[in-house]
């Protein structure tokens, strides 16, 4: 936007330079002095209306020049307004995208958590089986031997 600014101040100082430009050498133009005042009047009059017609014309210019900035102006407000608001969009939606798919992501392990918490129970509860059965196994065939060695011991005494 400043861009805009500064191109259309430089066409206004082009415009005035060139204005100034012809005023001099409209003004360089000597009106002979041995016409009557009649004449040089009219001439001095006709100097002065293509002086004024220029300073108009000049006027003129500038006046497009700053209208045309100022709607090159306005379009490049509108153009940032337009993207700022596809990009908010576009961040939202994507931001819609990232909470949908965190979402299933986060279902999905929990899911694959629940099925391996499960697994380690069911393996948890295998292996006490197991291990009570081996225990309860060995238990009981240390009980019987205690048993056998102690209904030996019984008889030896029963001899006597």
């Amino acid at each position: 936007m400043e861009d805009i600014g500064e191109e259309a101040e430089d066409q206004k100082e082009r415009i005035d330079e060139k204005k100034n430009t012809e005023i001099e050498r409209l003004m360089a133009i000597e009106i002979p002095s041995g016409l009557s005042k009649e004449e040089r009047a009219k001439r001095v009059a006709e100097r002065n209306e293509k002086i004024a017609k220029l300073r108009d014309d000049a006027s003129e210019d500038k006046s497009k020049v700053s209208e045309q900035a100022k709607a090159e102006k306005e379009e490049v407000r509108t153009s940032a307004s337009l993207k700022k608001k596809r990009i908010t969009e576009d961040t939202k939606e994507e931001r819609a995208d990232n909470s949908a798919n965190a979402k299933s992501e986060r279902e999905k392990v929990s899911t694959e958590l629940k099925a391996a918490v499960t697994a380690a129970r069911e393996a948890y509860k295998g292996a006490k089986e197991n291990l009570d059965a081996t225990y309860e196994d060995l238990y009981q065939q240390e009980f019987d031997k205690i048993a056998s060695e102690y209904k030996a011991v019984k008889k030896r005494k029963r001899r006597k």
